[in-house]
């Protein structure tokens, strides 16, 4: 179950141009006892949020349940839970600045990948093929891998790779380090 977003309002500060979460001082009506809240608000209010990391995304424990700090701002500042996934934009997972936050479908999501560190080319979609000495070039499309073609030319490839991201609708961001 999430915490209604009127509940965070009261719990966190964001601020959406740092991406900063600050406590808020815990009033008595909050579902805690007495000397809980004040011990709280002696150690906690006012100061930023510690965010533990995991795969470079930050968290955040609210009523002994993490959350995503990306899916906190974007309820926090635009009063609803997001629908499906937030992405992103700069692909920097810990950036949580609301102007690099959209939210995404999974298709969309994924469209906007960082190039993987397992990565040979330096190119996403596009690989080395020792067998036939030549340049593979791949995109996913509605979950299938389509084959663009095979290329002597590493240029070419890459170029054939970049027109179909854009007839496809990937982000331009999409293969950036």
């Amino acid at each position: 179950m999430t915490i209604p977003v009127e509940q965070l309002h009261d719990m966190l500060k964001y601020n959406p141009d740092t991406g900063e979460f600050i406590w808020r001082e815990r009033t008595e009506d909050f579902p805690s006892p007495l000397s809980a809240i004040r011990s709280f608000n002696a150690r906690c209010a006012g100061k930023l949020v510690y965010q533990e990391g995991h795969k470079g995304y930050r968290r955040i424990k609210l009523l002994s349940k993490r959350y995503k700090s990306h899916r906190l701002a974007w309820a926090i500042h635009h009063g609803n839970w997001p629908v499906d996934q937030i992405d992103h934009i700069n692909g920097v997972r810990s950036d949580n600045r609301i102007d690099n936050l959209r939210e995404a479908s999974q298709t969309d999501n994924a469209r906007n990948t960082r190039i993987p560190a397992t990565n040979m080319s330096g190119v996403i979609g596009i690989r080395w093929n020792k067998i036939i000495f030549r340049w593979v070039a791949t995109i996913g499309v509605n979950n299938v891998n389509v084959h663009l073609g095979t290329f002597k030319d590493f240029e070419e490839a890459v170029s054939v790779r970049r027109s179909a991201e854009v007839k496809y609708g990937y982000h331009p961001n999409h293969g950036k380090r």
